[in-house]
């Protein structure tokens, strides 16, 4: 069983994690659903927010050992819009748009603005 926890996913905390807890943290975590937070450190060891939900208050615990959760939802599957994948024709990228056609830098040379303003348009 992986205990990587994606980020985005759902997860909630494990029957065998909440048997360990005081009867009143038990109670106020048994179901809950949290979310994994992406975290800018690799840690293995990530954030769990849970919202507020009812009478309980938001909840964010930090460094969470991925082994007391299990995974409700697997996070969604990221959009990408068509044709982001899609490789351009070499030679259709020497056209420009306009009258104008961009010039290539040559060794060490760098484009003027108008060079600049001509690849983006």
């Amino acid at each position: 069983m992986s205990t990587e926890l994606p980020p985005d996913a759902k997860v909630r905390f494990t029957q065998e994690r909440l048997s360990v807890l005081t009867p009143r943290d038990r109670q106020g975590l048994a179901g809950r659903i949290g979310v994994v937070e992406p975290d800018s450190r690799s840690t293995g060891k990530p954030t769990v927010y849970f919202p507020a939900s009812g009478d309980k208050p938001e909840l964010r615990l930090f460094r969470v050992d991925p082994r007391h959760f299990e995974l409700v939802e697997s996070p969604p599957d990221p959009v990408i819009a068509p044709g982001l994948n899609e490789v351009a024709n070499p030679s259709d990228l020497s056209k420009g748009s306009g009258d104008v056609e961009p010039t290539s830098p040559g060794d060490g040379e760098k484009l003027s603005q108008s060079d600049l303003d001509n690849f983006f348009d």
